[in-house]
């Protein structure tokens, strides 16, 4: 036993010592005045019999009778050390309050009957605790910190049910709240809805609540804006563009190689091997310049540096090859775009590009996902590919051709 337990063990007995004690000696002097015993002395019989030792408190050791209060059916008792005490009951726990004075005792009382009962073990965990502990346990350390940072601004719009518990919002509350936020602003209330929707299944598999309300509530799901990709005619100006463009060699790149901005902006030197014609692509960065891990685990990838990529790439020993962030080059991209009438064209449309050229040369899916990096070729196959017209027309050619020769 240890000394700490065989201690508190020792004021429980002493406790309870003293409260018979006190009840013979109360007993003996009711029997010397030869008066029956009342109801209260019964009550302090039974104290005994109802007391229970808990984890938090020695034992109670109460005085006479005038020593005590009441409030709200909580009776406030002082102990022989001079403070008072009492107890209340939440989720079948015993939990103890005291005080110096009685009024003190009672002040901490009413703070702890207040305070709201905010643990996931209650069953009333409000929705900012979880969303703050789902972070936590599934996000953190597993996606990019501007991932991270973005979720964490979409959450901020839910701020004012952020203190109810989770199981208190209802679906109808969740709806209307919903359909506010998609007056003014569709693609948030889409970001929102899914965001919130994986922390309610989280919830929901951890057996923290009994339903997930969203599977009520009706979305309407703005998709993305597909982008497109480059025809061989306005290639053939962008490209010409570039090379008079002090950004161009960023543009070209991205274009030539089908990289993400963020993978293009933060190549060094000791990324590109010109002897051994490769490309190796280990990290990221973001808008506000900072360096991290590219988009997912099948972003680091080893890809052949093509020839007209070497051939615009900036020659150093050593250091970064482009100067500026992701945000200031997508800026620089913007202006460059509307200069050249080209609408519809973002840096990723250079990706797009990439893809679809492949797609005309024949290069085989599998070796596209593996350039650009997808976890899957469906991915590379419908988001990436785009077929322009007159490679479709080529096309159609061919198949003509075809049943010219064999049937005719």
């Amino acid at each position: 036993m240890e000394l700490q337990d065989f201690v508190l063990l020792l004021e429980q007995v002493h406790g309870a010592l003293m409260q018979v004690i006190g009840m013979m000696k109360a007993t003996v002097y009711k029997q010397s005045k030869r008066q029956p015993p009342t109801n209260k002395e019964e009550q302090l019989n039974n104290l005994l019999k109802d007391w229970r030792p808990d984890d938090n408190c020695s034992a109670p050791i109460f005085l006479p009778e005038e020593t005590m209060r009441k409030y709200k059916g909580k009776t406030i008792k002082k102990r022989a050390d001079g403070r008072y005490w009492t107890r209340f009951y939440r989720d079948g726990k015993q939990h103890s309050v005291y005080g110096r004075t009685a009024n003190e005792c009672i002040n901490n009382l009413k703070k702890a009957l207040k305070k709201p009962q905010n643990s996931a073990r209650s069953g009333v965990i409000t929705l900012g605790e979880w969303l703050k502990q789902w972070l936590e346990l599934y996000k953190v350390g597993k996606i990019r910190p501007s991932t991270l940072k973005t979720i964490r601004y979409y959450l901020r719009s839910t701020e004012e049910l952020q203190n109810k518990p989770m199981n208190n919002i209802s679906a109808i509350e969740w709806q209307k709240f919903f359909n506010a936020l998609a007056e003014q602003y569709p693609r948030k209330c889409t970001a929102v809805y899914t965001i919130l929707n994986d922390a309610y299944k989280r919830a929901l598999r951890n057996k923290l609540i009994k339903e997930n309300p969203l599977d009520n509530v009706e979305v309407k799901h703005i998709k993305r804006r597909p982008s497109r990709a480059l025809t061989l005619e306005e290639e053939r100006r962008f490209v010409a563009a570039c090379n008079n463009d002090p950004h161009g060699a960023l543009y070209l790149c991205c274009l030539y190689q089908g990289l993400r901005i963020g993978e293009a902006a933060a190549l060094d030197a000791d990324d590109i091997d010109f002897e051994a014609r490769t490309l190796t692509i280990s990290k990221s960065i973001d808008r506000d310049g900072t360096v991290g891990a590219p988009k997912t685990e099948t972003s680091k990838r080893i890809m052949p540096l093509f020839a007209r990529t070497a051939e615009i790439l900036p020659h150093k020993k050593e250091g970064k090859l482009f100067e500026y962030s992701k945000g200031t080059y997508q800026n620089f991209m913007n202006k460059l775009c509307k200069k050249l009438q080209l609408t519809g064209i973002s840096v990723h449309s250079l990706r797009h590009t990439f893809a679809t050229r492949c797609a005309e040369a024949g290069v085989a899916p599998k070796v596209v996902q593996k350039w650009l990096g997808h976890s899957t070729v469906n991915m590379t196959l419908d988001i990436y590919t785009h077929v322009n017209t007159d490679f479709e027309q080529s096309e159609v050619q061919k198949f003509d051709t075809y049943f010219d020769t064999y049937f005719c």
